[in-house]
């Protein structure tokens, strides 16, 4: 996806971040050149530098004000154009304690962190941005440090804590009034819903629609070409390549046509020759890309990221043409410049790119020690995932007892005063020690619910499978044991369908554990969504799952399975390897009356299942009596 960086800082300046920030207005005379400089840093970022460095200098001695407000502008650009000397300056700039409480310093210095691949460094700044942002009351800087911070979520996999962050942003630029900085957020939401892993696409189409149409009304053929290019990447990820390529060609005639940055045509090229390398045009797709290699070269040399996301991109295409060789050259880059920056995401596709061309080159052993390497780098997204979950809720924990510790010392504080003047204000200190009192047990008692409910979290891990998350076995067989209590109280009726993934040693085996555990994450989605409510289904086994139908009859349980089944049947394979296409086969057992048992239950429908797999696979049969 694409995100405009360029524009979403310019847009920062304009929207009067530096402005908002002083105390009171600057001169008119220097507001005015400093908005024209920011204009200009929109075409020539040098030329805009120069400006307002000789504005700064100008502003020296005479207006401490005007040469914050000129410094801080200048910030804003270098953190897109020279990230080092963006955060030499924020630094100089944070050691005045006039600007100690200045939010939107330590917003700018996060971005230059973020553009010198030092992220975790920008989002210790976008926190401090967002905390002084709340306290002191600006909410230009909040909504800045949000929309960053959600973008740097999103990277990392924190999708439901990325959609919160946007979503604020969004809701304060809206309300703020600033149309290009809304824009920005509203389509950093509509990336974060077209991601692979959140699937959202049709609220992400509809999105982009909404701005391709905004941007059409304004005239605005930068953010025309972006919504374009995100449409045909979304499109991309959806499988539908033709309706794709229409729109990245599109997004490289406008950047064309209004004579965009270098780099910005580079990144057209790579995705438009990306889409015709999947519709296996080889040969103009290999020419685009090799076009984007020359444009990043010869403007962009210093832009890694860029660089590797191209070698990714060319390696695969050389893969699909049938040279893995050539492949492997672009894929050993990409990798060294991905595994050096931490970016697990990256990681996983260059390790199963490259597990595709080492098998292509007839190197097997090679070849599984990608796909092994890409197993590890999924794992890895996982344990950082719940690393940093776990993370935040040991510092809110954390944070509750240091807040009672402080209520504690207050309280004694509280005693010692009313001891001293005890003699003539005895009711008065009673009166306040027993406010104390009181507010410390408020204190204890949301600790104690606080304590409850990270209580409740760590039983849910315990009761979850970690990869499919859906109830593990010993949590489903305490549902079943309830639910065949319950009916053995009314008298009927209850089913159980036991499912089973068809030839899933034979998808391990042929393409690596890491296949093998997307596909249970894809088929354990699609068959918590088919469920009736008031269902239950539990992962029991390596492929196996079990199904608690309540309240259904023969007829009921074999409609319920048949609807599974065909829910598998039409699961989306995109992302999976070539040609595997899951099937289960599914087993029905119906509860016979108050002397049946759920052992009694699991094992007429296990039964039922290997007939269904003797039967041809892909097929739902029910048990006999």
């Amino acid at each position: 996806m694409r995100t405009s960086l360029r524009t979403f800082v310019f847009h920062l300046l304009q929207a009067g971040l530096v402005a908002a920030a002083a105390c009171a207005p600057a001169a008119a005379d220097v507001r005015t050149q400093v908005a024209q400089a920011e204009k200009l840093a929109d075409t020539d970022a040098a030329a805009a530098l120069r400006q307002l460095e000789a504005l700064a200098a100008a502003a020296r001695g005479r207006s401490e004000r005007d040469l914050l407000d000129v410094e801080a502008a200048r910030c804003w650009v270098l953190a897109y154009t020279e990230p080092a000397r963006a955060i030499d300056l924020a630094a100089a700039l944070l050691a005045d304690p006039a600007n100690h409480d200045a939010p939107y310093v330590h917003v700018c210095r996060g971005y230059a962190y973020e553009r010198s691949q030092r992220v975790d460094d920008a989002l210790a700044e976008y926190d401090v941005g967002i905390e002084q942002g709340r306290r002191t009351g600006d909410d230009v800087a909040l909504a800045r440090a949000l929309a960053l911070r959600g973008e740097q979520r999103h990277v990392r996999g924190l999708y439901g804590d990325a959609i919160a962050d946007l979503q604020e942003a969004y809701a304060i630029e809206h309300r703020l009034g600033n149309r290009g900085n809304e824009s920005y957020v509203l389509n950093a939401l509509a990336n974060l819903y077209g991601d692979a892993n959140v699937r959202d696409y049709d609220a992400a189409l509809d999105t982009y629609a909404r701005l391709l149409a905004e941007h059409g009304q304004a005239g605005g053929e930068r953010e025309l070409a972006t919504a374009h290019f995100n449409i045909g990447t979304t499109l991309e990820n959806i499988g539908d390549l033709a309706r794709a390529r229409s729109h990245f060609a599109t997004a490289l005639q406008l950047d064309e046509a209004r004579g965009a940055p270098p780099e910005d045509i580079a990144e057209d090229k790579r995705a438009y020759g990306v889409i015709l390398s999947k519709s296996d045009d080889h040969v103009h797709a290999l020419a685009l890309l090799g076009e984007a290699a020359t444009l990043l070269q010869a403007h962009a040399p210093r832009d890694a990221d860029a660089v590797a996301t191209l070698r990714l991109s060319r390696g695969a295409a050389y893969r699909r043409a049938g040279r893995p060789l050539d492949a492997l050259v672009d894929l050993e880059a990409a990798r060294r410049y991905f595994a050096a920056g931490g970016n697990m995401r990256f990681l996983v596709k260059v390790h199963e790119e490259r597990a595709l061309a080492f098998a292509q080159a007839g190197n097997w052993r090679a070849a599984y020690g990608a796909q092994r390497a890409m197993g590890e780098a999924q794992r890895d997204i996982e344990k950082q995932t719940l690393d940093e979950r776990m993370a935040r809720l040991r510092v809110q924990f954390q944070a509750e007892q240091a807040r009672l510790h402080n209520a504690e010392l207050q309280y004694q504080n509280t005693l010692q005063r009313r001891d001293l003047d005890a003699a003539r204000h005895v009711r008065r200190w009673q009166y306040v020690a027993l406010g104390a009192c009181a507010g410390l047990v408020v204190m204890l008692s949301i600790v104690a619910v606080r304590q409850r409910r990270f209580s409740r979290r760590m039983r849910d891990l315990a009761l979850t499978d970690e990869l499919t998350r859906l109830p593990n076995r010993r949590h489903f067989m305490a549902l079943a044991d309830e639910a065949c209590a319950a009916a053995c109280a009314r008298g009927g009726p209850l089913a159980l369908a036991a499912l089973d993934i068809d030839h899933f040693k034979h998808i391990n085996d042929r393409h690596g554990h890491a296949a093998g555990d997307l596909v249970l994450q894809r088929v354990a989605h699609v068959l918590r969504v088919a469920l009736r409510p008031g269902d239950a289904i539990g992962r029991t086994g390596g492929e196996e799952f079990v199904a608690l139908l309540a309240g259904a009859t023969e007829d009921d349980a074999l409609g319920a399975a048949e609807r599974l089944r065909a829910a598998v049947a039409d699961i989306d394979c995109a992302g999976l390897p070539a040609g595997v296409r899951p099937s289960v086969s599914i087993g029905v057992a119906a509860w016979t009356g108050p002397d049946d048992t759920l052992d009694a239950l699991c094992r007429r429908a296990d039964a039922a299942l290997y007939a269904a797999k003797e039967g041809g696979r892909n097929r739902v049969e029910l048990a006999a009596a």
